[in-house]
């Protein structure tokens, strides 16, 4: 870039003195694939006119021809100087500054001058630099923690490593880390932890520009396989947590520094961090205290007192450390920056050796927000703030054991990274040990087991399971059997979907929940199953009834205010009605995202799907179109089968190694039905493909339940065969579950 901006350099035709110099990235030798140049012309000022833009202009638009997204800017001494007085931008942006060709003494004066302003400037310099890398923490957010991080802009990055070669340049002349190790706001070491993981951070960077062709500094998950084998890393999983760790360093080190560099107001504490008292002695006990003493006061833990923590040796606890332990977790979202300190020195890890197998794990989905170990602690958090809450949740978690219910949140995915099929199982056992060993009592470490085990039960049985059939609610009480797990599983359900991201907690999801929670606890208490049909059901037949009592075919349409649309049918009930409507909507652009499907003892059937406009196509005409379609289709004078396919070949996309379909039978559920799940990837019309399996093979379906879980799908069906007998015969699900995969699998290009 330096040779072909020397010789773009060659027609700028100006009196007096002026320099090229590279700034931002460039400037730093940082440049990657798709990274703007950043480039200014200074010039003395002796020419004048319209002279200087028109030398600009013979210097950017060889660039520019070339194909390069430039930052340009054209400027003498004063101005670039009178600039960075106001503005803190374009200050930092001359630190960096670096001569490309032309005079350059002219250049130094810019950054001699500039590093004087930063001197003058320390202050407002140093508290902007450090509000800003506190916001990186709230926004994108930290990169060892994101499922998606931003390599640059996320806590932990680059623009971290930055910022604080910046706040050198306000601490003395010398400038840079070296003068922040100089003052003694950085360790002798650290200069050299920051450099490692600049290099690993910008090489995933320059790869990641190089996979997409584009400029985004979010490794996204699709992305992460490819940037993994770019740089010869083993698998995508093994990179993630090669830049979380690289990224925990510069936290670890940037977010001390700053605490030294911007001192927080005193408002009469006697403290600024926390720390051992002279002569305390190391054990499993001290360092929860400590932590928990942290976590209460918001204080930050001495660095000494961290670096003393690496040599921990926490195979015994004792009463107290298992007090300081729950006191810890009792902090909720104060805990969290003291864990990820503990983390940094191994401190964790000596205390439960089975957080290895979660830290910096990623999970490759969009339905989570966050690494298995930072989920885990969002999940304590929020399972404290469902504690504290003056509401029907809150009264639950209010009955119970806090201790057992934080704890169950703190280990509930322990088991994702230990071998094994299911990571409840495997969590389980993991959680009985944890609980021996830090000497929780028989009946909680009983407890605690089951919770991870079936942390997932209350969730799925809600949404996956009709709970208008009696047997789904005698089946959950007996998983459950008294009323203590029944209030802990509540209590951690809504912990954990909140701490999961928006696609697992929804109004919806929270009244089933309820209404689960509700038909169990009476069956528990009192021995019997309540009304029968869920609420849901209930609501949705009461406000139909009119036209269900008309039984003739009705479609209406809903408007609601978070953007998505509603379309209900009516009509009378027949094998294949769910093929039929659902082939219709999608060849129109319903891209459906949730669906029930209702019968009636009145012979008729109702739907309801909620779904998105993709292509905004759905307005008064385009849905009086819909409805022609539906009434054509049924009557079987429109067949909407081929429309389907063409619609199915046009968006038809190529499959990622995560594209699974999985189909499972579950014969338990429901006496009158065979209850079918279908996972899948989600795709253009795959409830229409998954219907129109069954109307293939004559199998009725009673009951629906679809949701979109991100970019996955769970479609859970209550079917029959022909005669309306519940399917139990083995070659008959396995030719069912053969069919269903082999449709989906061909639709997305899956060999």
């Amino acid at each position: 870039m330096d040779l072909a901006c020397v010789e773009a350099a060659r027609d700028v035709d100006l009196p007096g003195q002026w320099v090229v110099a590279a700034i931002g990235s460039y400037a730093r030798r940082e440049l990657c694939p798709g990274s703007d140049l950043d480039l200014m012309l200074v010039h003395d000022g002796s020419a004048r006119g319209k002279l200087p833009a028109a030398a600009a202009e013979a210097l950017w638009y060889p660039l520019w021809d070339a194909g390069f997204v430039l930052g340009h800017s054209l400027r003498t001494p004063k101005e670039a100087l009178a600039l960075a007085r106001d503005d803190l931008d374009t200050l930092t942006s001359l630190f960096d500054l670096r001569v490309v060709t032309g005079n350059a003494e002219l250049a130094d004066d810019v950054v001699e001058r500039s590093h004087v302003l930063a001197r003058k400037r320390r202050k407002r310099l140093l508290a902007t630099l450090a509000a800003a890398a506190r916001g990186r923490h709230v926004r994108p957010g930290p990169i060892a923690e994101m499922l998606d991080p931003n390599l640059k802009e996320g806590a932990g990055g680059l623009r971290d490593i930055q910022a604080l070669a910046w706040a050198g340049w306000a601490v003395n002349e010398f400038g840079g880390i070296d003068a922040l190790v100089a003052e003694g706001f950085l360790e002798t070491g650290d200069p050299a932890v920051l450099d490692a993981a600049r290099a690993r951070l910008l090489d995933a960077r320059v790869e990641l520009h190089r996979v997409t062709r584009g400029r985004s500094d979010v490794l996204s998950l699709q992305e992460q396989d490819q940037v993994a084998r770019a740089l010869g890393v083993s698998d995508a999983d093994v990179l993630v947590r090669d830049l979380s760790a690289a990224s925990r360093s510069v936290t670890w080190i940037t977010s001390e520094a700053w605490r030294r560099l911007v001192p927080a107001r005193q408002r009469g504490r006697a403290r600024t961090s926390i720390g051992f008292e002279p002569d305390e002695p190391l054990t499993a006990a001290s360092c929860l205290r400590l932590a928990a003493d942290a976590a209460r006061s918001g204080l930050p833990l001495e660095r000494a007192a961290l670096e003393g923590m690496r040599s921990l040796d926490a195979s015994v606890w004792d009463a107290e450390a298992r007090q300081q332990f729950v006191a810890l977790l009792r902090t909720g979202r104060g805990a969290i920056p003291v864990f990820e300190a503990l983390e940094q020195v191994g401190a964790i890890v000596a205390l439960l050796p089975e957080w290895a197998y979660v830290q910096a794990r990623p999970q490759r989905n969009a339905y989570h927000r966050f690494t298995v170990d930072r989920h885990l602690l969002e999940c304590v958090a929020d399972c404290v703030g469902v504690l504290d809450e003056e509401s029907f949740d809150g009264e639950v978690a209010q009955r119970t054991r806090p201790e057992l219910l934080l704890l169950g949140a703190l280990l509930h995915d322990i088991g994702k990274g230990i071998a094994g099929d299911d990571h409840s199982v495997t969590g389980a056992v993991a959680a009985r040990e944890i609980g021996e060993r830090i000497g929780l009592d028989a009946h909680g470490v009983d407890v605690v087991e089951w919770l991870v085990r079936n942390h997932l039960l209350l969730a799925d049985t809600a949404t996956r399971r009709d709970l208008a059939d009696e047997e789904t609610i005698v089946r959950f009480g007996r998983a459950v059997r008294d009323t203590e797990r029944l209030d802990l599983l509540y209590a951690l359900t809504v912990g954990d979907s909140r701490a999961t991201g928006p696609a697992a907690w929804s109004t919806a999801k929270a009244a089933l929940v309820r209404q689960l929670f509700f038909e169990a606890d009476s069956l528990l208490e009192r021995g019997v199953v309540g009304p029968g049909l869920s609420a849901e059901r209930t609501a949705a037949l009461a406000r139909h009834r009119e036209l269900l009592d008309r039984g003739e075919l009705a479609v209406t349409w809903e408007d609601r205010d978070d953007g998505i649309v509603g379309c209900t049918v009516v009509a009378p009930d027949r094998t294949g009605l769910l093929a039929t409507v659902t082939a219709v909507l999608a060849s129109h652009g319903f891209d459906i995202r949730g669906a029930s499907m209702y019968g009636d003892e009145s012979g008729m059937a109702l739907e309801v799907y909620r779904g998105v406009d993709t292509f905004g196509r759905l307005d008064t005409a385009g849905r009086h179109g819909v409805d022609v379609d539906i009434a054509a289709a049924i009557s079987g004078d429109l067949g909407v089968r081929g429309r389907l396919e063409d619609r199915i070949r046009r968006y038809r996309r190529e499959a990622t190694c995560h594209d699974v379909v999985h189909v499972s039978f579950d014969l338990d559920a429901s006496s009158a039905a065979t209850v079918c799940e279908v996972h899948a990837p989600d795709a253009v019309g795959l409830l229409a493909r998954i219907a129109t399996v069954f109307a293939d093979l004559e199998i009725d379906v009673t009951a629906a339940l679809v949701s979109t879980l991100g970019e996955r799908v769970v479609d859970v069906f209550y079917v029959q065969d022909a005669h309306g007998a519940k399917m139990t015969e083995p070659e008959a699900l396995e030719r069912l579950r053969v069919t269903i995969v082999a449709r989906l699998t061909a639709d997305t290009l899956l060999s």
